[in-house]
């Protein structure tokens, strides 16, 4: 075991062996209760007692675990969390692991980034020795005549039977993947105990089937980014009945458009999603104004416009819309002004925001103003104004109205 390697300076052989046999049984209990808090915890009361920082660490990532993305709490919890892991990650990590990104949740690792190529990688090891619940596989093109579709397929023909599928909870296929090869995945595999899916989809046959037969009953967060779909797709995702059971939907770098947001002001209600990454999809404020008036998004929490060019016109109308739930919103690179800015800071229904990211637009110290002034932002805790042009006396202000999570 990772743990068991580790120097146990000058206590006797005895002592060394009873510390080693107890760390071990703490390690087994969390491996097999995955899905649990209370032995993590349990392990972290030990190794505090043992002064060692793994324990506060544990801690720090099980609190990080039950608050919300959007929650004001995480954000010094984060920064102790990326303190810890700066100085303790070489040594934390299990060993003997190589070519595999790890990350850790709840203090251990439980998130794997792979790169596949001729044959599928060993990572037998790293499922015996952490609680691994979430893969991400990419393709390592090793047959430069074989087109993607085909090398995909090859690689699902090897994954389809890996034992270690069952326990996941995340599974993240960045190849191409069409509907034949989304066909076989799901009648090899029982896929009912996913909650988050990434796929990269090769056509629209691949898109229908996915969101009309596809057996995915717990699926709660689905990322179809840098798919290339347009209108037609977005439409095609109203058609089955996985967008009502998602609560996270990832959409960004794809080709939406303004016509993907009228298509999307369109869909049902969806009162699951919460969140929607929207992202370099080529939006302009028509599209941006669809978007506020869509019935689908009135529960949201977060939303992520980052990269569109909504402009003011575009902010004016989120300003305006009904969304009286959401906390966080990205306007980043968007093309927003004084007026956009003034405009969402007079917004009662975006009252429960508590961050706001307008980096990289056109805010001068007059938008930095109004954001001061605001009585519409009680909530609002992190603040991203970097790339504006606002002076370092306003800027002092917004740290005085805001917090200390304020970013120019």
């Amino acid at each position: 075991m990772p743990l068991a390697a580790r120097a146990l300076g000058s206590e006797s052989v005895a002592a060394k062996q009873m510390r080693v046999g107890i760390e071990d049984a703490f390690w087994h209990d969390v491996l097999a209760h995955p899905d649990e808090d209370a032995p993590r915890l349990i392990y972290a009361d030990w190794l505090d007692e043992h002064n060692d920082p793994r324990g506060e660490f544990i801690r720090v990532q099980c609190a990080l675990a039950q608050l919300s993305d959007e929650d004001p709490r995480r954000w010094p919890l984060e920064l102790r969390e990326q303190e810890l892991l700066r100085e303790h990650t070489e040594k934390w990590l299990p060993k003997g692991i190589k070519n595999v990104k790890c990350i850790f949740r709840r203090g251990f690792v439980e998130e794997i980034t792979v790169w596949v190529g001729d044959s599928f990688p060993v990572v037998e090891q790293i499922f015996l020795l952490e609680p691994i619940q979430c893969i991400h596989i990419f393709l390592i093109s090793s047959r430069t005549e074989e087109q993607p579709i085909a090398e995909g397929t090859r690689i699902l023909q090897r994954l389809i039977p890996w034992s270690h599928l069952a326990r996941l909870r995340g599974l993240h296929l960045h190849f191409a993947i069409d509907g034949e090869g989304l066909r076989k995945l799901s009648e090899s595999i029982c896929l009912d105990h996913l909650t988050h899916l990434t796929l990269q989809l090769a056509n629209r046959d691949a898109l229908r089937f996915l969101v009309t037969s596809f057996s995915l009953t717990n699926l709660r967060q689905l990322n179809l980014s840098g798919n290339g779909l347009t209108h037609e797709g977005a439409r095609i995702l109203a058609e089955g009945r996985l967008l009502s059971q998602l609560e996270t939907l990832h959409l960004e770098s794809n080709l939406l458009g303004d016509a993907g947001a009228m298509a999307i002001r369109d869909w049902p209600a969806l009162p699951r999603l919460t969140r929607l990454r929207l992202g370099h999809n080529q939006m302009f404020a028509a599209g941006v104004q669809a978007l506020a008036q869509a019935p689908a998004l009135r529960h949201l929490i977060s939303l992520d416009l980052f990269g569109n060019i909504s402009c003011d016109a575009g902010a004016v109308a989120l300003a305006s819309s009904p969304w009286t739930h959401l906390q966080a919103l990205n306007l980043r690179f968007n093309g927003v002004g004084d007026k956009g800015v003034q405009a969402l800071a007079r917004s009662e229904t975006l009252s429960q925001l508590t961050r706001l990211n307008l980096t990289a637009n056109r805010i001068t110290d007059v938008g930095a103003r109004f954001l001061i002034a605001s009585p519409c932002l009680p909530r609002l805790v992190r603040l991203d104004l970097q790339r504006n042009t606002i002076s370092a006396a306003e800027q002092s202000c917004l740290r005085d109205r805001f917090g200390p999570f304020v970013y120019c």
